[in-house]
């Protein structure tokens, strides 16, 4: 009897252990971050009026209509616009939406290639929701809010790469700072990004997103408490 009665109360021990287990995992899961609700194209969905460039292979920078038109008939174009050597015909330059892209176009093509690379956080439906990328951030706290620092690789060489937080009470991507990728593409050490203070009424961790402005790459690199952290 005395056996029974111990196997018992071990049974309801457990039991109990198991639905507290349950309890957690549910909070767990309630408290996760949101994502987004209709990305019916995948993380790099364009926002309303923009397509994908598809200037090379993988190519998910958001532009015009016109410009991915445009960005066609230069492709096709290309080869008769570059000498023997590699290099462009007088009166065109490399488009380089990427650094590996030197398809040869006129100048002003160019510069909306570096345009569109720039705007690129803006014109994804949710930039949050893209995923982690070779950078990675790291934040020391203080009594308001906190100093971001970066590392990472896998960038475009000795261009600029550009952070931003989103998930916070602003429209749109919040720009923090920025950061050059050296010639091997990548940001040593951990370097200082920005200091980010707190934001009245801000409840969830904000998602740091990363444009690597020299391919137009999206990607999110982690996240910070220091927008809420208001002593």
């Amino acid at each position: 009897m005395a056996a029974d009665v111990g196997r018992g109360t071990r049974r309801r021990w457990l039991a109990g252990a198991l639905a507290a287990v349950a309890l957690l995992a549910g909070l767990l899961t309630v408290a996760a971050p949101a994502q987004a609700v209709d990305l019916p194209w995948g993380p790099y969905s364009c926002a309303t009026g923009y397509v994908w460039r598809e200037a090379v292979p993988g190519d998910q920078v958001c532009v015009t209509p016109q410009t991915r038109s445009d960005t066609q008939t230069e492709n096709a174009l290309g080869p008769s616009r570059k000498e023997s050597n590699g290099f462009c015909k007088v009166g065109f330059v490399w488009r380089e939406t990427r650094p590996s892209d030197l398809v040869c176009v006129f100048p002003s093509s160019r510069d909306r290639a570096y345009s569109d690379n720039a705007n690129a956080p803006w014109r994804l439906v949710d930039p949050g929701a893209t995923p982690r990328g070779g950078v990675s951030v790291s934040t020391t706290y203080h009594l308001l809010g906190g100093y971001l620092y970066a590392t990472g690789s896998g960038l475009s060489p000795n261009r600029p790469v550009r952070f931003y937080a989103v998930r916070i009470n602003t429209v749109g991507p919040y720009s923090l700072g920025s950061l050059t990728a050296n010639s091997s593409g990548a940001i040593p050490g951990w370097q200082y990004v920005a200091d980010i203070r707190c934001r009245s009424g801000q409840t969830e961790p904000a998602i740091i997103v990363v444009l690597d402005q020299g391919s137009g790459v999206v990607t999110t690199a982690g996240t910070t408490e220091a927008f809420r952290r208001c002593g």
